[in-house]
């Protein structure tokens, strides 16, 4: 493996750094959080720059460049505007990547160029009050009535549904069939007559909403199904290793943020007449935490650089998301002690970090699916 950047790579990291220097001030950085604003107008910029496109096919509007720069994009785009990488690994990555894979041409030429151009945006409504870790119990029912399909039922934690235009829904269609085996997933239109979306109250990350969403007698076409009638296990499955991929270059990239942080904090303040930085303990903690970044980024990548090259990853993209999640909260919990007092008061960035990343082992699947995983992977 090579382990430098094209330089289109590295064009793309110093683009996405001037973005984000230059469009989230410490103002919008606290307003993201503080009043659960969601910049609208920054992810229409992202689509301006042509950054939305950067893992679809030119003929769609992308520009083709596959999983290693759309992780890239990620990690930068997530220590700033973590909002905004949620939405583009969510609309862009997920339900973008599966309607290229398993969607019909007249699927792809009508949901990925405004994919692409930002004007439209998907949330994935898989996860139920009693389908999370395990995905295949889904029980929200998809009769067949007249020229499409009837959905009722309820989805749960489904992030970005209130700022959807349309979203990805797996459902149950076949009850005596295997649980894999009697699902299909539609592409529904979040407006539709019948479908109500109520926001859940959370910790963190509080500018990307996480919903309930409610479907009572919800009206599908039958050209919006995915992969075909009771294929809907694939579509559930299909994003499950860039999701993990995506995920950790999002922890990678909020975990240097926090880093980088502490240490200027820590730079800045003095303590028995040192500053902190000088301090055995403060620079044997950030030489640690550096260290386990550098090898997270590196399982991350690695991940990323397999999937390009089409070899199977699934290990290893468990390997990157339970690594960099683990590690970004433990880094967070730490850089705290670092600030000290500081770290408590709102006003700091300490304790958003550390509130925000507290989901890494859970989303995306949890750090006991994750191992359960690699183990099956490994043979065990």
């Amino acid at each position: 493996m090579d382990l430098d950047f094209t330089p289109e790579q590295q064009m793309l990291r110093e683009s996405v750094i001037r973005f984000t220097s230059r469009e989230c001030s410490d103002e919008l950085f606290r307003k993201m959080d503080e009043e659960a604003y969601y910049p609208h107008e920054l992810y229409a910029k992202l689509a301006e720059l042509g950054f939305l496109g950067i893992p679809l096919p030119v003929e769609y509007g992308g520009s083709g460049m596959g999983c290693v720069s759309s992780a890239i994009f990620q990690e930068e785009l997530s220590k700033r505007l973590l909002p905004l990488q949620m939405t583009f690994q969510v609309s862009i990555v997920a339900a973008g990547m599966a309607i290229l894979d398993l969607g019909t041409p007249a699927q792809k030429e009508r949901f990925l160029p405004p994919l692409a151009q930002g004007k439209i945006n998907f949330s994935i409504a898989f996860t139920e009050p009693n389908a999370g870790s395990d995905a295949a119990s889904i029980s929200l029912a998809a009769v067949s009535s007249g020229e499409g399909f009837r959905l009722n039922g309820q989805k749960i934690f489904i992030s970005a549904a209130d700022i959807s235009d349309y979203m990805l829904v797996s459902t149950r269609t076949d009850r005596e069939a295997p649980k894999r085996q009697g699902i299909t997933a539609f592409i529904v239109d979040s407006k539709s007559r019948g479908l109500s979306i109520k926001k859940i109250n959370k910790l963190g990350m509080k500018a990307n909403a996480y919903c309930e969403v409610f479907f009572d007698d919800v009206q599908v076409p039958a050209g919006n199904m995915l992969a075909g009638l009771n294929q809907g296990w694939a579509v559930v499955t299909h994003s499950l290793e860039l999701d993990r991929i995506g995920a950790a270059a999002r922890w990678v990239g909020l975990a240097q943020e926090a880093l980088d942080y502490a240490i200027d904090f820590a730079r800045n303040r003095s303590q028995f007449g040192r500053k902190i930085s000088s301090f055995e303990w403060t620079r044997d903690l950030f030489a640690e935490m550096q260290m386990k970044i550098d090898a997270a980024t590196l399982l991350t990548y690695r991940a990323a650089h397999l999937m390009d090259e089409h070899k199977p990853c699934r290990k290893e993209a468990s390997m990157a998301k339970l690594f960099a999640s683990e590690l970004v909260v433990d880094l967070s919990r730490k850089m705290m002690q670092v600030l000290g007092g500081y770290s408590y008061a709102m006003e700091y960035h300490s304790q958003r970090y550390l509130r925000d990343c507290l989901f890494a082992t859970i989303g995306a699947g949890t750090s006991q699916i994750q191992k359960l995983i690699i183990a099956n992977e490994m043979g065990i």
